[in-house]
């Protein structure tokens, strides 16, 4: 069958001599991983860089329910994205963001339409953002909670549940503010209030979806501090 649908690229492998698999969260279809055939090929008509980390495009997919790996026919850019692969602070959120997303999303293969808005919002939003680049990764991964299930109601759940030290009453403020505020609001806080914050919402999802350790968060840490 063959499906058109809008996709999040969230990255690949390389397959065979010249292909790849990729791992795309789709609109209508939710998380899975697509072949993309002979996009490594000297012949081939477009480029890899088409499936770089949170690309959005949209997707002709042959689609066979008996089939465990699905293949994508033909993709072009949604909507095209001007700084998130290029500047090297938006770059390492976005790795990271890609992987523990990835991780996240392994339950969701089904569609999730609030999800997938909510997720395309936010990277569009993202590309454009001058402010608050270092904290974006810390609200998106409160934001993203109740589409996914995990909502973080109160600050307290964070810790409650996994028995974590509670934090400070500034840092406990900060994480409110990150929690409701618009992507991009100044939010005031040094390396280690950060790296505090990001360790207690990873605790959270290592405790209730059972995630692993991100291996791109040193790299994040390396670069953003």
């Amino acid at each position: 069958m063959v499906v058109k649908s809008k996709g999040i690229v969230l990255g690949y492998l390389k397959y065979g001599d010249n292909s790849i698999i990729v791992r795309i969260f789709t609109e209508e279809y939710g998380y899975g991983s697509y072949i993309v055939n002979s996009i490594r090929s000297q012949k081939s008509k477009k480029s890899i860089g088409y499936f770089q980390p949170f690309s959005i495009l949209d997707l002709v997919m042959y689609v066979k329910e008996t089939r465990d790996l699905q293949r994508i026919s033909e993709f072009k850019n949604n909507y095209p994205l001007h700084h998130l692969h290029t500047d090297s602070s938006k770059s390492a959120v976005t790795l990271f963001l890609t992987e523990v997303f990835s991780k996240l999303l392994q339950s969701e293969q089904s569609p999730n339409p609030q999800l997938f808005s909510f997720t395309e919002e936010s990277i569009k939003k993202f590309d454009y953002l001058e402010e608050g680049v270092a904290n974006f990764h810390l609200q998106f991964l409160l934001k993203v909670g109740p589409y996914l299930g995990y909502a973080v109601d109160e600050i307290e759940h964070l810790f409650s549940s996994t028995e974590q030290t509670t934090p400070s009453s500034e840092e406990f403020h900060r994480m409110e503010s990150l929690m409701k505020e618009d992507y991009g609001t100044k939010i005031e806080m040094n390396r280690n209030s950060r790296n505090a914050i990001l360790d207690a919402i990873l605790n959270y999802y290592q405790h209730h979806a059972h995630i692993p350790k991100p291996k791109s968060l040193e790299i994040l840490r390396s670069i953003l501090n």
